[in-house]
């Protein structure tokens, strides 16, 4: 009885300790930055010189707070999202990873919206 005990207390620890095989991820760590540098020339793009959708960045705090301008408010739902969604990945520095945001009226200086586990929602 005690060594079926040890047998099958030694089996689990075995089970826990050694998961089975599994694939490994290569990591490209080149197509990672050129995916960034990617999403980072599209942003300058909307920036205070190009469409406006975006006035500053204060990233002293977190979450993030990006304050929006005039070509964000006027853009469609969907672009409002792909924006926000673009912003947080280049913020994490991962194209599959994303970062929490604060979204602010810089007019005002109040907090409009947000970007997290909870996806993208204005208030």
């Amino acid at each position: 009885m005690r060594l079926k005990r040890k047998a099958v207390i030694i089996f689990l620890a075995f089970a826990l300790l050694f998961p089975a095989l599994s694939p490994a991820q290569t990591v490209n760590f080149k197509e990672i930055q050129a995916r960034i540098l990617e999403y980072k020339a599209w942003l300058d793009r909307l920036g205070s010189n190009g469409s406006r959708y975006w006035v500053r960045l204060d990233g002293s705090k977190r979450p993030h707070r990006l304050y929006i301008g005039e070509g964000f408010l006027q853009a469609d739902p969907g672009e409002k999202e792909h924006f926000i969604e673009i912003f947080s990945r280049f913020l994490a520095g991962h194209p599959e990873k994303n970062m929490l945001i604060d979204i602010f009226d810089p007019a005002t200086g109040k907090w409009i919206g947000e970007y997290g586990f909870g996806g993208f929602r204005l208030f």
